[in-house]
């Protein structure tokens, strides 16, 4: 079974990436695909040039990425995809699942999918071109049940049947759920069983017994999993994932492991933004997904919420790496206030 590192705007960056798979860096602990967060396309269909960089094969060394369109232009995907197939890619993704506001406005993301007649011919013109037709390059595609309904999913399923998809990766979630209330694990089941393309399984994923549980939900193992919150939070958990789908005993993250994977995030923000309040935002945006796992963290949080300074937050994060221990079994679910940024 596969395990994928979901995209996550503004967190699973190229640096990001970099770091996690340095620090996890045996084939039990690392993702096996890390989905790039969805890239920006100039009115020329041209990739912008910071996504560029961030996407060069050079500047991701030793993972493999898969980068990520948001569009509903069939003519700009191809022409991001010719320009990614020649950077050295053969798979690009589809985002039909992204529930902001602003992107579903302009029917893009989940908002393309109320749009049937156009999602078929976006489709009919992607595949017919020579890249896909010819099978140069694959095209998985990330999406949600629909806009307002999971009723709507079946028939946005019947599309998506119609063409060689190389794999679906699903969030059981319609847009106006956004990342609320649980996940509608009997349309994951319905497109086990009623799809033809490879399901790749995803939403709400974040400790292994969430994992055991779905698996255990379902009727067989899908052909792979991709975490998103939940790997942020515990950068470890592709390892405990892996040594639990083999029957071995679990080891967890370590405080060590957290620290150094912390603090090698820290000396990158030290590197690239420039100001205390920019750095100091990162940290606390970060911190939000790392306090949960923490023991008594609570009196922690309220300090971190209040820290007007970077060398009071680092003072008061070195404090609680130093003296805290973490939670068995801890994940990003593991307390609802993670929701609340610290900042």
């Amino acid at each position: 079974m596969n395990l994928y590192f979901a995209p996550l705007e503004g967190v699973t960056d190229v640096n990001f990436r970099n770091i996690h798979a340095h620090i996890f860096h045996t084939p039990l602990s690392c993702a096996d695909k890390y989905f790039a967060p969805f890239l920006a396309l100039t009115q020329d269909h041209t990739i912008h040039d910071r996504d560029r960089r961030a996407l060069q094969i050079e500047n991701n060394p030793g993972i493999t990425v898969v980068p990520q369109m948001l569009t509903n232009d069939p003519h700009a995907f191809l022409g991001g995809s010719r320009e990614l197939f020649g950077m050295g890619y053969r798979e690009v993704n589809l985002n039909l699942g992204c529930p902001s506001g602003t992107v579903v406005g302009k029917k893009r993301g989940a908002g393309f999918l109320t749009e049937h007649d156009d999602l078929e011919r976006f489709f009919d013109t992607v595949f017919a071109d020579a890249l896909f037709a010819d099978g140069n390059i694959k095209l998985s595609v990330k999406t949600r049940l629909g806009m307002f309904s999971p009723d709507e999913f079946p028939d946005i399923l019947d599309i998506y049947n119609k063409y060689p998809i190389s794999e679906l990766i699903l969030h059981p979630r319609v847009r106006k759920e956004m990342y609320k209330g649980d996940v509608h694990t009997d349309m994951t089941i319905y497109a086990m069983t009623h799809s033809k393309h490879p399901l790749c399984a995803n939403g709400d994923l974040f400790t292994v017994e969430d994992v055991r549980i779905l698996l255990g939900t379902l009727p067989k193992s899908p052909a792979s999993l991709m975490f998103g919150r939940g790997a942020v939070s515990n950068p470890n958990l592709f390892s405990e994932v892996r040594q639990m789908l083999a029957g071995e005993p679990v080891t967890p993250l370590s405080i060590e492991q957290l620290g150094a994977f912390t603090e090698a995030l820290y000396e990158d923000t030290k590197t690239r933004l420039s100001g205390e309040r920019h750095m100091l935002f990162r940290q606390k945006e970060l911190w939000a997904y790392w306090i949960v796992l923490f023991a008594d963290a609570e009196p922690f949080r309220k300090r971190l919420r209040k820290a007007s300074t970077l060398t009071e937050f680092r003072s008061i994060t070195d404090t609680l790496l130093r003296t805290g221990s973490l939670l068995p079994g801890a994940g990003f679910a593991g307390n609802a206030k993670m929701n609340t940024p610290i900042s």
